[in-house]
């Protein structure tokens, strides 16, 4: 008998939306398209969609979701995957924060600790890497345990100097890896916060202004053509910044994809003024003319994936940034809420398509990160993460969401949007917000050459 049918769905292809429904056996799709061979009176479990549109399980390749040396006791790997499951988040790629991940011990260790207390399935970077000694850091042991990809940075906290990337290049592009790299140069941060006084959150985006993005993203481009190693830029906050890192992916000597994030689309240094320190991020909010240009470089390729920079705090910690704007830290949750803004201000605006979107936060995201088919896409023999999306006019509130920071910087917006029903590995995990799915529910996923030793 089939585990699960979810009947009369819209299935989002490369062409467009169909009508289909979706049969899953053993955690996987067993059929699926307009007429299947099984009906409801088959199925243990019917999902009724009803018309409503059904993509794979998103891929947030960007979220900061565990560190007990920074965040809270209530803010761990096992309440932040619990909002990823509800807002249709199905595989998220944990990034380290202020704990380095820099040797395979540590992998290992973070690796055991967020498998217990996962909702969804993962992956692990490794980083931050301030230092790189060839003979002290064990490349080939992060690949062999399906860890594939290097953060590092041009910037403080975690800034590397320039050879200490250009070693750290070299390692990782020989042995099959990539590096992602947080693009912004120091010396011009530095140069704009002394020109500034005061704790008013509006000074807060003139302290990383656009220029410090545009030349990083610039040296980064030519280091990955020096060493030939794959780079991911993370998290691009501007079109002028897409239309750099556009310049080394047309070379296509190395692969080079870029990253945005959605609260740089939704917002523009203007609504500081209202949103204060809700709005601390970084890289800082650009222009609307860069935000503009920044929806065009989405629309039209250069932008190769979204993914949400995941950044969780409490709602007490950052209304100290009312009064001094440098006291908090910067980041912004997300990760609940992508799918929703990208189809109510993306697609039901007319800024993307369906088939777009399934590039933005499904294949690319499953591809870059080593995992496509399997994730990513709705194909017989993938796993049965699946996520119904409903027309829906309401008003954002964080009262409505799991995630449990008392906060969306989204708040008030009027959305068009839901995610209704979310499955992951065939079975139900959440409906509207309403998580079902328990911690250790979900698997490490090794990715990358190391992948096939697992």
């Amino acid at each position: 008998m089939t585990d699960c049918l979810v009947e009369n769905a819209r299935l989002v292809t490369n062409a467009g939306l169909r009508p289909g429904s979706i049969a899953i056996e053993n955690g996987a799709i067993a059929e699926i398209g307009p007429a299947l061979s099984v009906s409801s009176a088959d199925a243990e479990t019917v999902v009724q969609a009803d018309g409503m549109v059904a993509l794979p399980g998103a891929v947030d390749v960007h979220t900061h979701m565990h560190d007990p040396e920074l965040f809270p006791d209530d803010i761990d790997f096992a309440t932040q995957t619990e909002s990823a499951a509800a807002g249709g988040v199905t595989t998220v790629v944990e990034l380290p924060t202020q704990s380095p991940v820099t040797t395979p011990a540590d992998l290992g260790a973070k690796r055991d600790v967020c498998e217990d207390l996962a909702h969804v399935d993962f992956g692990l970077v490794a980083g931050n890497f301030e230092d790189f000694e060839e003979s002290e850091v064990d490349v080939d042991g992060f690949i062999d345990a399906g860890v594939p990809d290097f953060k590092t940075f041009t910037a403080d906290p975690y800034r590397a100097d320039d050879g200490t990337i250009l070693d750290l290049m070299s390692a990782v592009g020989d042995a099959g890896g990539t590096v992602r790299v947080h693009c912004e140069t120091q010396a011009i941060l530095d140069r704009a916060r002394d020109d500034l006084e005061g704790t008013d959150p509006e000074l807060y985006p003139r302290s990383r202004p656009l220029e410090a993005e545009l030349e990083a993203i610039g040296r980064v481009g030519w280091f990955a053509e020096r060493t030939g190693c794959p780079l991911h830029v993370v998290h691009v906050t501007s079109g002028s910044g897409a239309a750099i890192g556009d310049r080394f992916k047309s070379r296509a000597r190395v692969p080079v994809t870029l990253e945005t994030c959605p609260q740089y689309l939704a917002f523009s240094r203007e609504d500081v003024s209202s949103l204060g320190p809700f709005l601390k991020v970084n890289p800082s909010l650009k222009s609307p003319t860069e935000v503009d240009r920044l929806w065009q470089a989405v629309r039209d390729g250069t932008i190769d994936l979204v993914a949400t920079d995941h950044f969780p705090t409490h709602r007490a910690d950052r209304e100290r940034g009312w009064d001094d704007i440098w006291e908090p830290y910067a980041g912004l949750p997300g990760v609940e809420t992508m799918l929703e803004f990208l189809v109510s201000e993306g697609i039901h605006e007319g800024r993307i398509s369906w088939p777009r979107l399934l590039e933005l936060v499904c294949a690319r995201p499953a591809r870059e990160a080593g995992l496509y088919p399997r994730k990513g896409s709705l194909a017989v023999g993938t796993d049965a993460d699946i996520v119904l999306v409903r027309d829906r006019t309401y008003e954002v509130s964080a009262d409505e969401l799991a995630y449990n920071g008392d906060w969306t910087p989204y708040e008030g917006r009027t959305w068009s949007a839901r995610v209704d029903t979310v499955i992951a590995g065939g079975e139900l995990v959440a409906r509207d917000h309403d998580v079902v799915a328990e911690s250790g529910d979900g698997s490490f996923l090794p990715r990358g050459p190391g992948a096939a030793a697992e």
